[in-house]
């Protein structure tokens, strides 16, 4: 263990919708079309879909999953787009992989030959085909001058659930790439243990906090018992000018507490729908 990262304290950033601009566009132009193109759905349903899509990754609670659990999420709620047994197997590969990548997905439908496999793995391919044709996305504002003020008296992690190419070359175009120490994405493993990955190379949980835009960067955070600070969606300007101004400077000087921790999480709360609405 290093004596110098015990020392040290460290700040992990989600990428897309929390520092980047580029959550919502991404699933405006890419998910959702490509769901649309790849399953080939009737022309009638297309809005309805895209809708459901944006609400779930987006709007509610369920803001920021991965793209897997998206995609299995919206076939279940048009299960006529996929074979039910197929669609079972799916989920269920969901719900108990180690790691939600396409590498680990390949691995099940070598095994298996499922329809429903191949076609997850294409739309994924299709994802990030369009991901890579749309413009380029900026940081939100106030980030950059966060991220001065953290890289001051900090360590600063990317830990991510996108795919990394697409995450270091946004980066790096956004100016802010020299200002981060790490880098983890989607291949890495899960948010949770990549920030497990950190602790245990040294830095303590109580010198450690999570800034996210979703209640999945909240759980990563929470189950590695360090603390959490929300970007609110709609809101992430306001967000980071608290961070840098009051909350990180609470957090450095260990009085960013529970009654504090409770108050922010009940205001993420709020700013999100519970479920998305099927019309």
């Amino acid at each position: 263990m290093s004596t110098f990262k015990e020392n040290r304290y460290l700040v992990c950033i989600d990428s897309d919708g929390c520092a980047i601009d580029s959550m919502t566009v991404k699933h405006e132009k890419a998910f959702g079309p490509a769901l649309i193109e790849i399953w080939d759905v009737p022309d009638e349903r297309h809005q309805e879909i895209l809708t459901l899509w944006n609400q779930l990754n987006l709007y509610t609670k369920t803001r920021g999953i991965n793209r897997f659990q998206g995609l299995s999420a919206i076939l279940s709620y048009y299960p006529e787009l996929s074979d039910p047994m197929e669609l079972k197997s799916f989920t269920a590969w969901v719900e108990n992989t180690k790691v939600l990548s396409p590498e680990s997905l390949q691995k099940e439908y070598d095994k298996t030959g499922l329809e429903i496999l191949s076609k997850a793995l294409a739309w994924s391919r299709r994802v990030n085909v369009l991901i890579t044709s749309l413009p380029l996305a900026l940081p939100f504002e106030g980030v950059r001058e966060a991220m001065v003020r953290i890289g001051e008296m900090a360590d600063i992690a990317v830990v991510s659930s996108a795919n990394k190419s697409a995450i270091q070359e946004e980066w790096e175009t956004s100016g802010l790439y020299n200002l981060v120490q790490y880098f983890f994405a989607q291949n890495d493993g899960t948010k949770s243990e990549c920030i497990r990955k950190l602790i245990d190379s040294g830095y303590r949980h109580e010198n450690s906090i999570m800034v996210g835009d979703a209640i999945g960067d909240y759980i990563a955070a929470e189950k590695n018992n360090i603390r959490f600070y929300p970007i609110m969606a709609g809101k992430e300007t306001f967000s980071w000018q608290a961070f840098k101004d009051r909350y990180f400077q609470m957090f450095m000087n260990r009085d960013f507490d529970e009654h504090i921790q409770a108050e922010l999480l009940r205001a993420m709360d709020d700013n999100l729908a519970d479920s998305i609405s099927k019309s």
